[in-house]
């Protein structure tokens, strides 16, 4: 009876110490092929972990820096925007003959693909400057439309002119609207840069260097004259 009521006692003794060992928070001997179990749980968790931050993070700055380029002496930002705009081509530099003053241009037209033709190089430009376009653009009511108030600020701030003008190919257009009659006979000591409609192309007259002619293809196409600002901050700076 002693023998049975002491090992009753003992038993109980080893449950108490469990207890406390647990609840005090004591070294625990786990057994080897358990913790080199949960080592390895441990390793893989990171690694999944790092393949999805991988897959996720990766793909996210490759598209990044596919977003902005260097051409031309322009940096560029490709911007997206809901339809119908879509991507702008945001391009930031310093105006040509003003150091202190940072320009941005706004194309829809990928810069690095827009392959139009040129016919001389596009770095005469004067203190005086105007644009003069032809009745049949004067006409458009589309993007080329659009792009003349772009091309009119780029020379005033852009390049930097000290007078900007605008006006007319044609006398009679020009006398009717009351603007200035222009031609590239009239680019003595002045840049004037002409906008007509015709085969898709830049040509810089032969006779008066500073005189340029930027033939669109229709009214919708703002590109030529994009391609014209892009090529003078090129050519300009060379």
């Amino acid at each position: 009876m002693v023998k049975g009521k002491g090992a009753r006692s003992k038993k109980k003794d080893i449950k108490i110490i469990d207890e406390n060992i647990i609840g005090e928070g004591a070294n625990v001997i786990v057994p080897k092929g358990v913790e080199e179990n949960e080592n390895k749980t441990l390793i893989w968790f990171v690694i999944v972990v790092g393949i999805v931050f991988a897959a996720v993070l990766i793909p996210y700055f490759f598209v990044e820096s596919n977003k902005s380029f260097e051409l031309g002496g322009v940096d560029w930002i490709i911007e997206d925007y809901a339809e119908p705009v879509g991507e702008i081509f945001h391009g930031r530099f310093i105006s040509l003959t003003n150091p202190s003053l940072n320009y941005n241009i706004f194309f829809r037209t990928d810069p690095r693909t827009n392959d139009v033709l040129i016919e001389g190089k596009i770095d005469e430009f004067w203190n005086h400057e105007a644009v003069s376009w032809t009745p049949e653009v004067e006409a458009c009511r589309g993007d080329l439309s659009r792009v003349m108030l772009d091309l009119g600020s780029f020379l005033k701030q852009g390049v930097g002119a000290g007078f900007f003008d605008s006006g007319f190919t044609d006398k009679e257009a020009a006398e009717e609207v009351g603007k200035n009659f222009l031609t590239c006979a009239d680019a003595v000591e002045r840049t004037i840069v002409i906008v007509d409609i015709g085969e898709r192309r830049i040509v810089q007259d032969e006779t008066s260097l500073s005189c340029y002619t930027i033939y669109a293809e229709d009214c919708d196409d703002s590109g030529v004259v994009e391609k014209f600002m892009t090529q003078a901050i090129i050519d300009f700076n060379a």
